[in-house]
């Protein structure tokens, strides 16, 4: 089995999990065997998986020590019937939520219900209550039906115990934690009962560790994607298990030389620091491969494949807005959004249609664009559309993208555009745009940073309809190099020589 492993997955996803799913869909489509799997915790990840369309090809940790790798979503309980009819309990309607309050006969405030439906019969968690109003414990429901875990709560609600249970509501997994200095700190955790015995961990990057060693057969491949948060696990395996990280952004501080600058904390440095413990590792670009090697004499085999993949979709050029521009990157401080508000608020007067929407999600950075936006009278032209599962439309729609961020490991976003004929107009930055753009055919590169640059580039564009078209034109052939059948290729050979290393 090859196993794409990361934390958890969140109803939005960034651009790790779209490079997840981008690989699920290369590796199903050559009939070749794939996993999505998750070491984190959450009791909605099998609605997400759904959600994204891949239902019943991921699991996680939990599930794992759990029992609920198969367990199939049951019918809905009806919360209210059996509140009321049973139990005798008072309900009171949360205003503009559809969340209850239960009190008991006498009126006594008992516990607080969260739903995920009108019909409050998809529980995600109820808390209860002691007679003084302290919360005292939360339950929390898998969102296929069944209570999952517990919280034994303490002083100011601080956490003490949680209890993990499998469907038949055995309990599987016990965390118990301390507070220190203010923090809730795990002290212990136990599993209970596993193949007829129980197991103790002093903290998750150990049972994390015994969870690889467990999971892990013969001939199967882990493909990290989010390492910071996993490769002291990693490190501790079995030194027959196969792991190969995917790196997905820069190894080094961005605007630092690449071979004697600080890498980056918690990113990739462990597993630089550790690459004996390591088969192999990915790159989305040949520069990164480069750059790699320069700096290191002792790393495994770095192969250079894509994030993503693109085919060339068809669009109607001549029905595009002209002055309609894109943005799809996360709501985020290194993606450097403003510079591209501040452009379009220059090129209003001369173009006064100019419309950019920004696609992507992170309430920060939004709320301080949308105060941008408010103080300079931009509404009529800058949007802040937020995340979108599908951008078919919005592709098709645009007739330009803007791309500002200060770093990127690939920019997924980009071939993305380029192959719905959209332009790109970005930031010359580690790593992947200037392999992407080809300068003055398919789109422009800018200086990193240089807003005036920035700002001349789209006002050229826009100033060129023949331009624009050329443009379109090459954008289209020239990410033919990113085809799905030459992207898969790579993953094939990579596979083969990681189950058959060369001596």
């Amino acid at each position: 089995m090859n196993y794409f492993v990361d934390t958890s997955l969140g109803a939005s996803v960034t651009g790790i999990e779209k490079a997840q799913f981008n690989r699920m869909q290369l590796f199903q489509t050559a009939g070749m065997p794939a996993t999505l799997l998750y070491l984190s915790y959450g009791s909605r990840l099998h609605e997400h998986l759904k959600k994204f369309g891949y239902q019943g090809v991921g699991f996680s940790m939990y599930d794992y020590f759990q029992e609920s790798q198969q367990y199939a979503e049951q019918g809905r309980f009806d919360w209210r019937h059996y509140w009321q009819a049973t139990c005798h309990y008072r309900l009171r309607d949360v205003p503009d939520t559809w969340d209850v309050r239960v009190d008991n006969a006498d009126g006594l405030f008992l516990m607080y219900a969260h739903f995920l439906d009108k019909d409050c019969q998809h529980v995600d968690y109820i808390n209860y209550f002691d007679r003084h109003h302290h919360k005292i414990r939360r339950d929390v429901y898998d969102s296929r039906g069944f209570l999952s875990r517990t919280s034994l709560l303490v002083d100011k609600e601080n956490t003490n115990t949680e209890l993990y249970y499998n469907p038949a509501q055995q309990v599987k997994l016990i965390k118990q934690f301390e507070q220190v200095n203010g923090k809730t700190v795990l002290r212990e955790v136990t599993l209970k009962q596993y193949q007829q015995r129980d197991y103790f961990f002093n903290d998750e990057a150990e049972l994390r560790t015994f969870f690889f060693n467990e999971l892990a057969r013969p001939g199967d491949i882990f493909f990290t994607d989010r390492n910071g948060q996993m490769a002291p696990s990693l490190v501790q395996t079995r030194p027959d298990i196969k792991i190969c990280p995917v790196f997905h952004s820069t190894h080094v501080r961005a605007g630092q030389d690449i071979v004697t600058g600080e890498l980056k904390h918690g990113i990739y440095d462990f597993i630089l620091a550790h690459p004996e413990r390591f088969n192999g590792i990915v790159v989305s670009t040949e520069q990164q491969r480069v750059d790699l090697l320069a700096r290191y004499q002792n790393l495994p085999p770095i192969s250079t494949i894509p994030v993503g993949f693109a085919t060339p979709h068809p669009v109607d050029v001549m029905n595009r807005d002209p002055y309609r521009i894109i943005s799809v990157a996360r709501y985020s401080p290194e993606k450097q959004l403003l510079h591209q508000v501040k452009a379009i608020e220059r090129l209003v007067p001369e173009f006064p249609k100019i419309q950019l929407h920004m696609l992507g999600f992170g309430q920060k950075i939004q709320n301080e664009l949308q105060t941008y936006i408010d103080a300079h009278q931009l509404k009529d032209h800058v949007f802040l559309r937020g995340f979108q599962k599908d951008l078919t439309h919005e592709y098709q729609r645009a007739s330009l993208a803007l791309m500002t961020s200060v770093e990127e490991g690939f920019s997924l976003s980009t071939v993305e555009e380029l192959s719905y004929g959209v332009p790109v107009i970005g930031y010359d930055i580690r790593y992947g745009p200037n392999e992407m753009i080809h300068d003055g055919e398919n789109g422009f590169l800018v200086p990193v940073n240089d807003q005036e640059q920035l700002y001349q580039k789209i006002r050229e564009y826009l100033s060129d309809v023949n331009l624009q078209y050329t443009f379109m034109g090459n954008a289209q052939r020239l990410v033919q190099a990113y085809s799905p059948v030459k992207t898969m290729q790579k993953w094939e050979s990579l596979v083969q020589s990681l189950n058959n290393p060369v001596e």
